[in-house]
């Protein structure tokens, strides 16, 4: 049966391509960036709010999301859509995430 669990479980496999370019690979999940799914049957519609409302991944971001959630065997039809009214504010990723990244890009110390 076709629920948010198995979708959730497909964007698993789905990292912001902006965190792999700076060396931190995050999921779309640990980011924050999953914002809806809805399930009509073998439907599905997953909503992202973007990390920049100018993000210029965006029809990447789309297409791989769409791929993924789409190679379900239960999945008739996938839309991605973006919500451009939403805001994504950093404290909206996962802890271990935000760890993760400070990790491998540790905040610059305040220079007195």
């Amino acid at each position: 049966m076709l629920d948010e669990a198995a979708i959730y479980g497909a964007l698993e496999r789905v990292v912001d391509p902006c965190s792999i370019a700076t060396g931190a690979p995050i999921t779309l999940r640990e980011m924050g960036m999953i914002e809806a799914i809805d399930i009509d049957g073998g439907a599905v519609r997953v909503t992202l709010r973007l990390t920049s409302p100018v993000c210029w991944q965006a029809a990447n971001i789309i297409a791989i999301v769409e791929k993924a959630v789409g190679a379900l065997p239960e999945v008739d039809s996938v839309v991605c859509a973006l919500n451009g009214r939403a805001q994504w504010m950093p404290d909206m990723m996962h802890p271990d995430a935000t760890a993760r990244l400070r990790r491998l890009r540790p905040l610059p110390e305040a220079r007195p």
